[in-house]
């Protein structure tokens, strides 16, 4: 009996093994072609446009109270440069 369950486990392992290398090996040859055909597109002049899910906008910066304080990072109106001179 217990034979028998050793043998049913190994052949469970080996058969989930078997469907891991499987979809492994599904899902590499799907990436390989992706990157083959942008590698063609690339060769043929064409820049592959990237998704807007990849694309990471910049926080703005924070202006802190001291850099706000500063004269000389306060923003003046053109037209008071330009009437100063």
């Amino acid at each position: 009996m217990i034979a028998m369950l050793i043998t049913a486990l190994i052949a469970i392992t080996a058969v989930a093994t078997a469907l891991s290398l499987i979809d492994s090996w599904l899902r590499g040859r799907g990436a390989y072609r992706v990157l083959r055909r942008e590698q063609a597109l690339l060769k043929a002049g064409f820049v592959p446009q990237v998704h807007a899910h990849e694309v990471r906008l910049r926080k703005p910066a924070r202006r802190t109270l001291a850099a706000a304080t500063r004269p000389y990072a306060r923003r003046v109106p053109l037209a008071s440069i330009q009437t100063a001179a």
